[in-house]
């Protein structure tokens, strides 16, 4: 017996859509008018463009200065016949295949760089949210003042340098802590990691946490639930913990801001 087609057309993202028959009321085609920088395109960059391409924004700017090599392939993502191109440019055609309705905006270069500067502050400016998946300090530093200068949302994430922890932290500048806010967790003694170039790479490690930056901006833009302040994921125990934050009265970067 062959197959009978149904008659209702339905689109890409009615099972997104269909959230809202569990409660909740949504519009998931407001994301159509939303805008996501992505600063940094390796690990979880790659990963959380794709996730937001799929879920329909309408604008991503994506941002890195490297070039594929061979050790990034056991990232998902990146395949052998990258090698040798910018990150940028492999993601951008892998998201305009994966969506050609979305805006995808690359950028080559370093952020911090003369004249691509400026392109990321316009970037920023125009977005609703920053995503960050940088693994050097300077460059965490410049991502998280530019964040603050225009009052955007900022939501950091990173893995750590042996691959078998991460974490995930929302910074509404003035409201809470900052990047820079937050050399000791509250309730903890352990230290953040300032953001070096990772060391091992566990590709399992690499999408959960990008999976939970991701969550976090559209629960954000869709007016879902509640924020996670800065929430931890260790892979050897499976264990997430969700932390309190507090902004330091003298923090050089989000001080001045009431």
């Amino acid at each position: 017996m062959e197959t009978q087609i149904s008659d209702k057309k339905e689109d890409r993202y009615t099972r997104l859509k269909a959230i809202r028959q569990f409660g909740y009321d949504i519009s998931w085609e407001s994301l159509r008018q939303k805008s996501v920088t992505i600063a940094g395109v390796g690990g979880l960059g790659i990963i959380s463009s794709e996730m937001l391409a799929r879920c329909g924004i309408g604008t991503i700017y994506i941002f890195d200065y490297d070039i594929v090599e061979a050790v990034n392939l056991n990232r998902v993502g990146f395949m052998e016949a990258d090698i040798g191109v910018p990150k940028v440019k492999v993601v951008e055609q892998r998201l305009i295949e994966i969506n050609p309705d979305v805006n995808i905006i690359a950028v080559h270069g370093d952020i911090m760089m003369w004249g691509i500067d400026d392109q990321f502050d316009e970037a920023v400016s125009k977005s609703d949210l920053v995503l960050m998946g940088l693994d050097n300090y300077p460059a965490r530093s410049f991502c998280n003042q530019k964040c603050i200068n225009h009052k955007k949302l900022l939501i950091d994430a990173g893995v750590s340098r042996s691959a078998l922890s991460g974490n995930v932290h929302p910074i509404f500048p003035g409201k809470s802590a900052c990047m820079m806010c937050t050399a000791r967790l509250k309730g903890t003694n352990e230290k953040k990691e300032r953001g070096e170039a990772c060391t091992a790479s566990l590709p399992t490690t690499m999408a959960i946490i990008a999976s939970l930056q991701v969550q976090e901006a559209l629960k954000y833009m869709l007016n879902l639930g509640t924020l996670v302040d800065y929430q931890t994921y260790n892979a050897l125990t499976g264990e997430f913990r969700n932390f309190i934050t507090s902004r330091d009265p003298k923090c050089p970067a989000c001080s001045d801001l009431e």
